[in-house]
């Protein structure tokens, strides 16, 4: 979870419970002091809203290949055929994390058949973390050798994200279930560690081990789709509450590489759940 996110997120949920108290502070002083008014007979969903919403996300991050003896190459005079290292392996940082902020879309109902579009925003605090040990130990010629242990960690977060879908689906009176799919934007980080150790120095070389360690890093925003469903149900005039999963899909991050470790592009695949409040607008 970055500091920054995490800063964010009771802005944007006080900035979207204020807006909402502001535009229906009468309907609000009502419900204190009397139940809320039953829902008309003909009600709508058509019209725009607008919301806040909670949740929490998870997915599977970008993994990481190890190969220790790739690092024995970086030895002058090595001798390949004596030298050992520990077997290559796969490192991956499965991440999870929360997320909140504000939702709005129009909604346009003819019958049962309610299509609509929204579009949201979130802070979020989804990350992972992953971190892999090994030794090796590089004979030289001359029959001299040291041996080393090292340490991979690679890192991945998300600290923002949104949508902006269609949505389409069948209401009956004050009950709203639907489908829906569209774009999906994040901003993602991710970055790559190394760090070793010298445990004996039988063959002193100048600059080891930290020639060894490596760090790379890459942010930036990615694009990809989101496809899910949910159900709305108002249990006031002009409010209601909705539950919803989606599924993120959010395209390939850059590819990251160090001495002994690289982490591949692939696809970033986030599972999301929310649960939000939305205010109604009459058309």
């Amino acid at each position: 979870m970055t500091p920054r996110a995490r800063d964010w997120l009771p802005a944007l949920l006080a900035l979207g419970l204020g807006a909402l108290g502001a535009v229906d502070a009468t309907a609000a002083d009502f419900a204190l002091k009397a139940p809320p008014a039953p829902l008309p007979a003909g009600f709508s969903w058509t019209g725009f809203y607008a919301g806040v919403h909670a949740g929490y996300g998870t997915g599977d991050g970008n993994a990481a290949r190890v190969d220790p003896a790739a690092l024995l190459a970086m030895f002058p005079g090595v001798n390949n055929l004596t030298s050992t290292a520990s077997a290559p392996f796969t490192l991956g940082a499965d991440q999870s994390g929360w997320l909140g902020g504000l939702q709005a879309g129009y909604n346009w109902q003819s019958g049962h058949l309610v299509a609509g579009v929204e579009a949201d925003v979130s802070a979020a605090g989804i990350g992972g973390r992953a971190s892999g040990s090994y030794a090796f130990r590089p004979v030289f010629l001359v029959g001299d050798f040291d041996n080393y242990t090292g340490t991979v960690t690679v890192t991945q977060d998300i600290d923002y994200l949104g949508t902006l879908r269609g949505r389409l689906g069948y209401a009956s009176h004050n009950w709203l279930f639907y489908a829906t799919g569209g774009l999906a934007w994040a901003h993602v980080k991710a970055s790559l560690d190394s760090s070793h150790v010298r445990l004996t120095n039988n063959f002193p070389i100048p600059g080891f081990p930290g020639a060894l360690d490596g760090h790379a890093a890459a942010s930036g925003y990615n694009v990809g789709y989101a496809v899910g469903g949910g159900g709305e149900w108002a249990f006031a005039p002009h409010w209601s509450l909705k539950a919803e999963y989606l599924y993120l899909n959010l395209g390939r991050q850059l590819t990251l590489s160090i001495p002994a470790a690289s982490l591949a592009a692939s696809d970033i695949e986030l599972h999301t759940f929310r649960i939000g409040l939305n205010r109604q607008f009459a058309p």
